[in-house]
């Protein structure tokens, strides 16, 4: 029975190379963020947009974990498959009980999330088995996700609304998953041997799940429409947000096609770590983007909602020069010098837009909103083809 979970139906792929399986994941743990997003659009306020921030790292942490195992780990035999599917499932009953996580439905919610820490010890225990050189590096996975599952379950039965509780839980596995690659590197008394990391495949994962939550909102945004009455201003809002999304596409995924992970693992780590806020801005300007193609004409922008839409694309515009930054363009054709300083500038200006921009029209506020972005990727075109990398990666 060993010997059939061990079983590839398909050729083996290139280890570097992302399978269908990892799509259909993607694809599947979005309706995750679908429903915090759906959550943020009911409370837009301080309290509802930290409640959202704080519960997007620990979806989004569950779907990191799985990332990670793989990028030591990119099996696609029969048990790694059903382990996956296992997940899957569990990522589904989580999006069931989201829109209610933090109350009535925290229990289920909870024992769906503890459940998935349960799936990885398993995983990590086969890959073990499978590779005996690594049995150092899987043990210590092993009993990190083996305390995380318990301390979730315990939440779950003795304290299930307890949110310092999740944050002390979450916190303590992000740090220690943050900082056991480092002492690794630093300290000898830990000499277990780790597989070579997969950063093709790392940089091919991120950029399927940005991609579709870059989709995510246009999916709603057009399953919507037959729900409301279409202006000539609905018409322009639709075409401004759409080269604010294509932006936002571009000073992302065009610096993507150029660049390589460092060889530094702290700056590797940093590039890992900034697509939180990356993917969590996205997110909360797709919830505005939507409640904006609501609008009648002549309809205001509530201070919050403005404060989310530019905060939301400001943070998401700095997150793509950190990336600019811990990730450098290769010397190949059409390779550029680094944009981090002009889109820093283009993330305070947006800034100063949330703050300052209470007077404008609305529909003001989406064009200047959309000319920042848009301007960004005039700048990048024209360094791609005025000033090419000096340097190699």
């Amino acid at each position: 029975m060993t010997n059939f979970f061990r079983i590839n139906t398909v050729p083996h792929r290139h280890a570097e190379s992302t399978s269908w399986l990892d799509l259909f994941f993607d694809l599947v743990y979005v309706a995750v963020l679908v429903e915090l997003g759906n959550r943020l659009s009911h409370d837009i306020s301080v309290a509802g947009v930290v409640q959202f921030l704080f519960l997007f790292i620990i979806v989004w942490w569950s779907w990191l974990e799985k990332v990670l195992f793989a990028r030591f780990f990119p099996n696609d035999d029969i048990g790694q498959r059903m382990l996956t599917f296992i997940y899957m499932a569990l990522i589904g009953l989580m999006a069931f009980y989201i829109h209610d996580m933090t109350d009535k439905l925290a229990v289920p919610f909870l024992v769906a999330y503890a459940a998935t820490k349960v799936v990885l010890v398993v995983m990590y225990f086969k890959a073990g088995r499978q590779y005996p050189q690594y049995q150092g590096m899987t043990r210590i996975y092993i009993g990190i996700f083996s305390l995380a599952a318990i301390a979730w379950f315990a939440i779950a039965i003795f304290a299930p609304t307890n949110i310092l509780l999740w944050a002390l839980v979450a916190g303590i596995g992000i740090l220690v998953a943050a900082i056991l690659p480092l002492i690794h590197d630093r300290e000898s008394f830990l000499s277990f041997e780790i597989p070579p990391t997969k950063k093709h495949y790392l940089r091919h994962r991120f950029g399927e799940l940005t991609i579709i939550v870059l989709g995510e909102f246009f999916i709603k945004v057009i399953t919507n429409s037959s729900e409301r009455e279409i202006y000539p201003v609905t018409i322009m809002f639709f075409v401004l947000l759409l080269s604010i999304s294509t932006s936002l596409w571009w000073l992302y995924f065009d610096h993507q096609e150029h660049s390589v992970l460092s060889k530094h693992r702290s700056r590797m780590e940093i590039w890992i770590y900034i697509h939180y806020p990356l993917l969590a801005a996205i997110t909360a300007y797709g919830v505005i983007g939507n409640k904006i193609m609501a609008l009648l004409p002549g309809e205001a922008l509530s201070d919050p909602k403005r404060w989310l839409f530019c905060g939301a694309l400001a943070v998401a515009v700095a997150s793509t020069a950190v990336i600019e930054w811990t990730a450098r363009e290769k010397s190949d054709a059409m390779s550029r010098s680094p944009q981090i300083y002009p889109r820093l500038l283009g993330a305070v200006l947006l800034l100063v837009l949330a703050l300052l921009g209470g007077g404008l029209s609305v529909p003001l506020l989406v064009i200047i909103t959309a000319g920042i972005v848009v301007v960004l990727v005039g700048l990048d075109i024209s360094a791609r083809l005025h000033n090419p990398v000096t340097e190699p990666a």
